[in-house]
């Protein structure tokens, strides 16, 4: 029996109770001899600031785990096993290395405090998920660092949708999803939130669809048509007022029609007033560019002159509503321009967040010559407007934006949501992410939420690893998370597979794969073809490590073993589509993608068929899908 006491009733500190005893009990098993471990007390002493852990084991035997709130003491339950040797490496319990104990570990005095370096650590849904998905990686979040989770939309369908439908895989048979069904499942995703205490993140893109009489809860969905009663609505882009693409979420609204303010306002008010468990609501704008209106009266300002007047009003009536709810405000596509005149009146009801959706990710925020190469922001040209890929451009906008508000901020980044697939041994953007975050201090940024897929752990997750480990202490070196993850999940020979897993991400580029640069480059093409000779040699490495490893390792080993046959096929296509062989290229698509999608059921956690199917269709030049 291992004693644990706490101080509270709550259910996250009831959780991290359950948790520690848990993890114990699964030490203790592993260990060579029966351990004995010390008496345990839990402690939240409320504090304001970022979240805060304090261990302390006394000459008493007594280990007290103390936070300043629920989620920093679940946070510190993970801490603690992190110091006895525990590694969470992947999503699932199935994935976490614990060690082999003995005595004198359990009873070695430990002195730890630590205050988070950000105040916003979290990520936002993207891909094609089942619900085992999101609860395995909502489970994770807290045991690497992170405070946050983001659900886009209304709740999670689209994301959901993809998987049970098995969009862009015929192989699986394709299930009807309900909207009843979501909703069944959303609730067991905001309870595994609420339990965690994790900060709850929600909505975004989707109000300007609702105001034209579309639900925000099927996302990005097509075909549909603007009624003649709303029209009044609709920006007027070419003479027309229509849905974009018949796409409610990209189409944006006639901000100089007073009725719009009103209608977006009341059901940003009246969802505010229903959800009490969001603790910071997206208020964003539609998700496409060059779509504003062009109406006379709107062509008298800005678009961010328009949206921040409208924050301004709906602050209003949040206050009339007696509503605290925290908003966050995005800097993306044409809002990336900051407003002219307009300003935000009471910053502490916002949040803003920055979204340099197109930026590069071969270089970090600390490569930028911040005194010699951030250029002066471009003059905005309505509906005549190029997402900039450089860091340089991106931040230009930032600082112009930092002019007048300087509230809170963070960062609303890409890494895992299009980029890695570009990185085809995940080692480059590890170490991009690991210097962003550790900059964004200087940027006066107070945080990051990453828009990724929640499947994306091929050939490791080692990128999430470091995003979280590193958000969590921005003191922590990258070198160290390397030695600490790779030791983990490989054993002893770790140091083969981060030389391979390094060589092949020099030799990669995420620029290219995400259409950046032209689609024929000789060099590129050498690349991919020693990352194939790479790949091809390494098949010796995994045979011997695949008959020897055992447990988590082995896991991590097979995965691995699955890459390399990915990275072949792979870098193949890329190979002829860079070389200019197109036709070729082509053929070599379809069968990686028929590859990848024959073994989706033996490895659907580590790769999102649907999401690396979507990007490169739409990216890196190649064509087939299935519908």
């Amino acid at each position: 029996m291992i004693d644990i006491k706490i101080n509270s009733k709550n259910a996250t500190v009831k959780f991290a109770k359950q948790e520690l005893e848990s993890y114990l009990v699964k030490i203790n098993n592993k260990a060579l001899t029966k351990l004995t471990f010390p008496r345990y007390t839990l402690e939240v002493v409320e504090q304001s600031g970022n979240d805060r852990v304090d261990i302390i084991s006394d000459s008493e035997a007594v280990v007290k785990i103390t936070a300043n709130n629920n989620v920093a003491l679940l946070i510190g339950v993970y801490q603690y096993l992190h110091i006895l040797g525990a590694r969470f490496l992947r999503p699932g319990k199935d994935n976490d290395f614990l060690p082999k104990l003995v005595q004198a570990d359990i009873d070695r005095q430990i002195s730890y405090s630590h205050t988070a370096s950000y105040k916003h650590r979290g990520v936002c849904i993207e891909g094609a998920d089942s619900l085992e998905n999101v609860l395995e990686f909502i489970d994770w979040l807290p045991k690497n660092g992170f405070n946050s989770f983001f659900i886009q939309f209304d709740n999670p369908y689209t994301f959901l949708k993809r998987w049970y439908s098995h969009e862009f895989n015929n192989y699986w048979e394709n299930k009807d999803f309900s909207t009843e069904l979501a909703k069944e499942m959303s609730n067991k995703v905001d309870e595994a939130i609420k339990v965690r205490s994790l900060h709850h993140h929600r909505v975004g893109h989707g109000w300007t669809g609702r105001v034209l009489g579309f639900s925000s809860e099927f996302g990005w969905e097509t075909g549909k048509k603007i009624s003649e009663d709303k029209k009044g609505l609709v920006a007027l882009v070419n003479g027309k007022r229509e849905l974009i693409n018949d796409t409610p979420i990209f189409t944006s609204l006639d901000f100089a029609n007073p009725e719009v303010n009103k209608r977006m306002a009341k059901i940003i008010v009246d969802y505010a007033k229903k959800h009490s468990e969001v603790d910071y609501l997206h208020v964003w704008l539609s998700d496409a560019n060059n779509n504003i209106c062009e109406c006379s009266e709107c062509q008298k300002t800005t678009p961010s002159d328009q949206y921040v007047e409208f924050l301004n009003y709906l602050d209003e009536q949040l206050t009339k509503a007696e509503l605290d709810t925290k908003i966050c405000f995005l800097l993306y596509h044409e809002l990336l321009y900051a407003p002219e005149k307009a300003k935000i009146k009471h910053p502490d009801r916002f949040i803003m967040m920055f979204a340099p959706i197109s930026r590069t990710f071969e270089k970090s925020y600390a490569d930028v010559d911040y005194k010699n190469d951030i250029p002066e922001p471009p003059k905005y040209k309505r509906n005549n407007i190029t997402l900039p890929n450089s860091l340089e451009s991106n931040l230009a906008f930032l600082f112009d934006w930092q002019k007048m508000f300087a509230g809170d901020s963070f960062v609303y980044d890409y890494p895992l949501g299009r980029a890695h697939y570009g990185d085809l041994g995940y080692m480059e953007i590890s170490h991009v992410i690991s210097r962003d975050i550790k900059y964004l201090e200087q940027l006066h940024l107070n945080g990051y939420i990453s828009c990724q897929e929640l499947r994306a752990g091929l050939p490791t997750t080692f990128p999430n690893y470091v995003m979280g480990r590193t958000l969590w202490d921005k003191e922590i070196s990258y070198e160290d998370l390397v030695k600490e993850y790779f030791s983990a999940a490989f054993g002893n020979e770790y140091q083969d597979v981060i030389h391979y897993l390094d060589t092949i991400s020099n030799l990669s580029s995420p620029d290219y794969f995400n259409g950046i640069g032209n689609r024929i480059n000789k060099e590129i093409s050498k690349n991919y073809h020693q990352i194939y000779n790479l790949a091809n040699e390494f098949l010796d490495t995994v045979i011997v490590h695949l008959s020897k490893s055992k447990g988590v390792q082995h896991e991590n080993w097979k995965i691995l073993a699955y890459h390399r046959e990915v990275l072949m096929q792979l870098s193949k296509a890329l190979e002829l589509i860079s070389n200019g062989n197109s036709e070729k290229a082509e053929d070599a698509w379809k069968n990686f993608i028929d590859f990848i999608k024959l073994h989706e059921d033996d490895f659907q956690f580590p790769l999102d068929v649907y999401r690396i199917t979507e990007v490169a269709t739409n990216y890196a030049g190649f064509k087939y899908r299935d519908k």
